[in-house]
């Protein structure tokens, strides 16, 4: 069986970023490798397309379709890219009616059938991890039976909608196939490091899965909340290949917090210097899972960049948004990393339920006096599906007003699609024009970032096209405040503001 995977394109999320997200955050489909190794130990061919990172538009696309000549086509897909998404199933099942089409990814999974209902080209979906699941499919299609019975699938049966059970999550993450990256095109994933420029990167999975529940994450929906680790020796194999086949030179570990397991953490940094595996790395995880020792030994063995969610400068929104840290926490864990030498990169977001001007203000301040930060990504609050997050937005908790369904517009870049209490659409794109303006445009950032940290053609590079991309989101919005349209009509929106229930819920 022939089987052709999507990742359609995405960097429209972005919004007024666009062009500085692409030298940024061009990242591999990593997940349609995993899908692509698990069909082909079926026996079967597959061919992955990355439309975004590969430029190719659907009139490139059909022509491939054709020549590939594929038993299933896959498209996976996050909520905001599934409007595209659905026109982009539109013309290819135009193109091959006879060809099963079947949608996987996020968004997927935490809307379920919805995503049948309002789409008619799809003739089945996958929710959840569907390396197990694609493997079932193709046996089914293969003999012609029917999907019933295949766990994690949605399908239709003579017009009428069928849900069958999810799967259940394996507690090991060792029976995984190792994601094929040679169905990626590994040449054009590139990233600017300190000191290195711009140079090419791979992603890769130590762990699935995370035991938190920030209200704004839907990350469980997909791969639950009990943690689910590749053994070190996994996860050696897949590192050898990045490193010493592939010969690329920088990794980004996805998993969800990088250091949650201390002692295995210390072992992976072991592993890596006893075989001599020379690269550098990075990742994300939270303030209070490391210290001076870890870190330290993290740098002996090529980490470079670490990441922690901030999220805001207001110690009671951090307890709204169940983030589990607090403020000297934050501070803390820079103030070590710095010490030992990493570059450091932050996240807040702007519009958590109970939001005010004045708790978005004091987010932008608190980011801005981490002096030890270099880099920030600042968010507007964006209520997925499947978050707890929407449920505050639809149901008008918090203050908030949920302004739009129409998932194209779900950008943390873009127009806000919430209100919450005394902060407007406008005004929270405004504010977070202002905070970035802010936070960046200190002599000790501008100095680092355009002349000091990957060399100075990156630096210039980066920094105009975020310089661009800043003050056209701010003068966007100061425009929209001093010339409002007409306000759009709530979605959802109620009585439960500040004033009226925040310590009642707390």
């Amino acid at each position: 069986m022939r089987v052709l995977l999507i990742a359609p394109p995405w960097l429209d999320i972005y919004g007024d970023y666009k062009e500085a997200s692409k030298l940024g955050c061009i990242s591999s489909p990593l997940g349609l490798a995993y899908l692509g190794a698990a069909v082909q130990e079926k026996g079967g061919q597959v061919k992955v397309v990355d439309m975004e990172t590969e430029g190719v538009n659907i009139h490139d696309l059909l022509p491939l379709i054709s020549e590939f000549d594929p038993d299933l086509i896959g498209i996976t897909a996050t909520t905001p890219v599934y409007t595209n998404t659905k026109a982009l199933a539109a013309e290819i099942k135009q193109a091959r009616p006879q060809t099963p089409l079947v949608l996987g990814g996020v968004h997927s999974t935490v809307v379920g059938r919805e995503a049948l209902e309002e789409c008619e080209y799809f003739d089945f979906q996958v929710v959840g991890e569907g390396e197990e699941t694609i493997q079932e499919v193709m046996e089914a299609l293969e003999q012609g039976r029917s999907l019933a019975g295949i766990l994690g699938v949605i399908y239709r049966d003579n017009g009428a909608i069928v849900e069958n059970p999810r799967r259940p999550l394996e507690m090991t993450a060792d029976h995984l196939p190792v994601p094929d990256r040679n169905l990626l095109p590994t040449d054009k994933y590139v990233h600017s490091l300190p000191g290195k420029g711009f140079i090419r990167y791979a992603t890769l999975f130590t762990s699935r899965g995370c035991p938190f529940h920030c209200i704004f994450c839907s990350q469980h929906t997909m791969h639950g909340r009990k943690m689910r680790w590749h053994s070190l020796e996994r996860v050696m194999v897949e590192l050898d290949q990045i490193v010493n086949q592939l010969g690329v030179e920088h990794i980004i570990i996805m998993d969800e917090t990088l250091t949650l397991d201390r002692e295995r953490t210390l072992e992976l940094c072991r592993r890596i210097k006893e075989a001599g595996l020379k690269f550098t790395w990075e990742g994300w995880t939270r303030a209070e899972t490391i210290d001076e020792e870890l870190l330290t030994e993290m740098k002996s063995a090529g980490l470079i960049r670490l990441s922690f969610g901030i999220e805001s400068g207001d110690a009671e929104m951090l307890k709204i948004i169940k983030k589990g840290i607090t403020l000297e926490g934050v501070r803390r864990a820079y103030r070590i990393a710095d010490k030992v030498g990493l570059e450091t990169r932050g996240s807040a977001i702007l519009g958590h339920p109970y939001e005010t001007r004045e708790t978005a203000w004091r987010t932008i301040k608190f980011c801005r006096s981490i002096k030890e930060c270099q880099q920030l990504y600042l968010n507007v609050a964006t209520p997925y599906p499947g978050t707890e997050l929407y449920d505050y937005a639809v149901n008008g908790r918090g203050g908030m007003t949920l302004l739009t369904r129409d998932y194209s517009q779900y950008k943390r870049y873009g127009d806000p699609v919430i209100e919450v209490n005394d902060l407007s659409s406008n005004r929270l794109k405004m504010m977070q024009s202002i905070g970035l303006i802010c936070f960046y445009f200190t002599p000790r950032r501008i100095l680092y970032n355009v002349f000091q940290r990957a060399g100075l053609k990156a630096g210039l590079i980066n920094s105009w096209a975020f310089a661009l991309s800043t003050m056209r989101g701010f003068f966007k919005a100061l425009k929209s405040i001093l010339k409002p349209k007409s306000p759009r009509p709530a979605i959802g929106s109620g009585p439960d503001t500040v004033s009226k229930t925040k310590t009642a819920e707390r």
